[in-house]
């Protein structure tokens, strides 16, 4: 996934450690958020669409994130993310982008061949990057290791690329990466994307009590699925339908079973609810069933 905001708009949340609040008003602005306690329940609360951490959390995907490395904005005068065809390496693009604009400094995107046979290859990722990410120069440096694609970049330049496999942490301080860290003078921003998930996505809710008169239910929602709750849970559905026949009879006598998507699951998860809401929105709860928002699906 790439940095597409959530329902108000982008959000950055941060936790301490060196470059990390500079990183996220660079990214987000000043209006962004410093994280204290767990990291999901904060960002789950924030409502986050990008986490900057000073390390990658251990079995965390809920939102995207970004790491800084001996990040410093005064020394930066050019970003450059380097792509390899990863699934990182359009957050890695636009990462750069943003960057580049708050930063008011040029950007280029740079895939590497290792000689002029591989150069189809490493064009091709950069078309794939550039389709999603069309606002960046690319270029493709054919280059024999680590240190001569060092040797391609700027004295100022940050470089931006995608989290490796393996220990982060073992990689970040030795062999490659460390070279690439030495030859950007202005630091390194690594960046893991996560799958979109409900909680960004998601509006107020929409809801209906059970004791409601349904003919005064029909007057209130245009709706044709409505959730119930009752004292904040989720306690069933009702559809435009069973209201019709109910007339003046409360709201419970015709609610159906409840259904809803967590707010910590995917919108790929929600989607499988499409055919049973259509235009309405999904009720959203939390794993103790209380209604905490409604979800509109975008357009896929």
């Amino acid at each position: 996934m790439t940095f597409a905001a959530g329902a108000d708009g982008l959000r950055v949340v941060w936790t301490r450690g060196k470059g990390c609040m500079e990183l996220a008003e660079a990214l987000g602005g000043e209006g962004t958020d410093r994280l204290q306690g767990e990291i999901a329940e904060g960002c789950i609360e924030e409502r986050a669409d990008v986490l900057v951490s000073k390390k990658f959390p251990s079995g965390f995907d809920l939102v995207n994130v970004v790491v800084p490395i001996d990040f410093d904005p005064e020394k930066v005068n050019m970003v450059v993310a380097t792509v390899a065809g990863g699934p990182h390496s359009v957050l890695a693009a636009e990462t750069a982008l943003r960057l580049s604009d708050s930063l008011g400094v040029e950007v280029e995107m740079l895939s590497a061949a290792r000689s002029d046979d591989d150069i189809d290859a490493a064009r091709e990722v950069l078309d794939q990057v550039a389709a999603r990410i069309p606002a960046i120069t690319r270029r493709v440096v054919v280059v024999d290791g680590i240190s001569e694609l060092v040797e391609e970049l700027d004295g100022g330049s940050l470089l931006v690329l995608g989290a490796p496999g393996g220990s982060w942490l073992n990689r970040s301080r030795t062999g490659p990466g460390a070279r690439l860290r030495r030859g950007a003078q202005a630091g390194v921003v690594v960046v893991r994307s996560a799958p979109d998930r409900v909680f960004r996505f998601m509006g107020e809710p929409v809801y209906v009590a059970p004791l409601r008169h349904a003919d005064d239910t029909l007057r209130m929602h245009t709706e044709n699925t409505l959730a119930v709750a009752d004292q904040g849970r989720l306690i069933g559905l009702v559809r435009r339908e069973g209201l019709v026949s109910a007339g003046g009879d409360p709201v419970a006598t015709v609610m159906e079973e409840a259904m809803s998507v967590r707010h910590d699951e995917t919108m790929l998860q929600a989607r499988e609810l499409e055919p049973e809401f259509g235009p309405d929105p999904i009720p959203v709860t939390d794993h103790d069933e209380y209604l905490v928002g409604g979800l509109s699906l975008p357009t896929a």
